[in-house]
């Protein structure tokens, strides 16, 4: 495995000069599994006969053949474990289309399945605001998202993450907040909304977090924090919320542990299906210090009122109690660089 993720994070140019030109540019990509669909954004791009490819926002390798593609995306499952899907297709009428495997060293909740693309152009956004009531108790909705597990890191950000040890260096693990870019994207608690006049409240689950987004153009009062929260401000655009967080602290994206900036804004586009009990979002993190590209993550939630939300309580001294027994308490503290 550990041979396969070093190909997927350094070979992600394919030379491919039969290759047919109008496979360049954008693409929303679907994926059909046997369960819930998965979407994310294709990227090809071209420069002269190399070839690069991204799934949301992350390097994958891709071979292209005239109208032929092979593209191998890195993903992982919900307790963490890395697979392969391996997408074969070719372009018909403007339309890719094509079957895709799981590869796996594992045993992996994921099925093979069939995929489509078509070419993508983001569509202006609405300038009247017409809010819907995103309010209740949302609880995580299948599929959605790709996990994409690898990303496009600037040379300053592989160099940190190198040696990072998820079971040490996750903040969480030691009951320190891993901040609302890793929260958002997680999706496995649920979360309830509040709404007032100039804010919406969410109050999560994981960690007991609170967060307010402000809805009436107020600016940080100075000497405001950074914090793993941030600040956020929200607005509406149609029937969409945007929300922007900034001054969020030094922290990490995901599991996987990719650094996360101070000068790093997270923007979420939330949006209510026709029938009010789907919530979605597309959640892209703009932190150029640390991504060559944003990484994006897409989520879904189902309204349900009847859902508890529950304390989440955690114990700092059960992570270090093991790892005084374990002898590793010298190990640890010798690498608190890696600790915000």
């Amino acid at each position: 495995m550990k041979q396969i993720l070093f190909l997927v994070t350094l070979t992600f140019v394919a030379l491919g000069a039969n290759a047919n030109p109008a496979l360049e540019g954008d693409w929303m990509i679907e994926l059909k599994p046997s369960g819930a669909p998965i979407i994310g954004l294709l990227q090809l791009e071209r420069d002269g006969d190399e070839w690069k490819g991204f799934v949301e926002g992350g390097p994958v390798p891709v071979t292209i053949d005239d109208d032929h593609i092979d593209i191998l995306i890195d993903t992982r499952d919900l307790r963490g474990f890395i697979f392969f899907m391996r997408l074969k297709g070719e372009m018909t009428d403007g339309v890719l289309a094509g079957s895709f495997t799981i590869e796996s060293e594992a045993k992996v909740n994921a099925s093979d399945g069939t995929w489509t693309a078509e070419r993508y152009e983001q569509s202006p956004r609405s300038t009247e605001p017409k809010p819907v009531d995103l309010s209740g108790i949302w609880t995580p909705a299948r599929g959605r998202d790709f996990r994409k597990y690898i990303m496009d890191l600037t040379p300053a950000a592989e160099a940190w993450h190198a040696d990072y040890l998820m079971h040490y260096d996750q903040p969480n693990v030691r009951c320190a907040s891993p901040g609302i870019t890793a929260m958002v994207a997680w999706g496995a608690y649920p979360f309830e909304i509040l709404e007032s006049d100039d804010r919406l409240t969410f109050i999560y689950e994981f960690d007991s977090e609170v967060r307010r987004i402000f809805l009436d153009d107020r600016q940080p009062p100075e000497f405001y924090p950074h914090s793993g929260m941030g600040f956020s401000t929200g607005h509406w655009e149609g029937s969409e919320l945007v929300i922007e967080t900034t001054l969020l602290s030094q922290n990490t994206r995901d599991f996987r542990g990719e650094p996360v900036s101070e000068q790093a804004r997270l923007e979420e586009v939330y949006t209510l299906s026709d029938d009010g009990q789907t919530m979605s979002a597309v959640i892209t993190l703009h932190d150029p210090d640390n991504y060559e590209r944003p990484p994006i993550r897409r989520r879904a939630w189902t309204r349900k009122p009847d859902t508890g939300i529950y304390p989440n309580e955690c114990d700092p001294d059960s992570f270090y109690r093991q790892m005084y027994n374990e002898n590793l308490l010298d190990m640890y503290f010798e690498r608190s660089r890696r600790r915000f």
